[in-house]
Order: C-alpha cells, then sequence, then structure tokens
C-alpha cells in the first residue's frame, strides 16, 4: 500500500484505527493465553497451529538500589542515552452540541 497520496490527518485516523484494533487484538490473545497457562499445557497441537509455553526467569539490576548506594557517584558516565521517537494515538473527542 502506498502512502504518498494520503493526508497526513489521514495517516492519523488510519493509524488510530489500526492501534484500536491492534489493542483489541493484543486484550482477546492476552486471555487466551491465560487459560492456555491455567491449564497447565506446555506444548499443543492445534488444527493449524502448534502453541507451546515455557517459564523462564531473569534478572535485572534494581537501579534505584544502586543509587541509594553509591549516591553521587552514580553520575551520567554510567549512563547511556538513547532518543526514541514514539507514536502515540488517542481518539478525537466527540463535540457534542
Amino acid at each position: 500500500m502506498s502512502f504518498d497520496n494520503m493526508s497526513v490527518h489521514d495517516l492519523a485516523d488510519e493509524i488510530g484505527q489500526l492501534n484500536f484494533k491492534i489493542k483489541a487484538d493484543e486484550a482477546e490473545l492476552d486471555r487466551l493465553k491465560d487459560e492456555f497457562k491455567k491449564r497447565g499445557a506446555s506444548i499443543t497441537r492445534g488444527a493449524k497451529w502448534i502453541v507451546s509455553a515455557s517459564t523462564s526467569e531473569s534478572k535485572r539490576l534494581d537501579t534505584k538500589k544502586v543509587k541509594d548506594v553509591l549516591g553521587d557517584a552514580l553520575d551520567d558516565s554510567f549512563f547511556i542515552t538513547s532518543t526514541v521517537t514514539r507514536v502515540s494515538t488517542k481518539p478525537v473527542p466527540v463535540e457534542f452540541d
């Protein structure tokens, strides 16, 4: 699909609509996955898909505790700055007359 002839306003509407649909689909997917996990299944084959579940653990650095321990010694040289451009959506409010 080419977007060359779309106004930025039309792009906003397309992005918002797709984002709304994706969030609804993600919510439904989360409910299905929760049910799968609740049933204790580890791997199951359906007619079209094979679904598996695995459990893992991860360790993350508690930066608040590190800052509490190191205090002012923890300066900006310990941090890496990255720039992220985030596109957000929200519906246009309905105007009532």
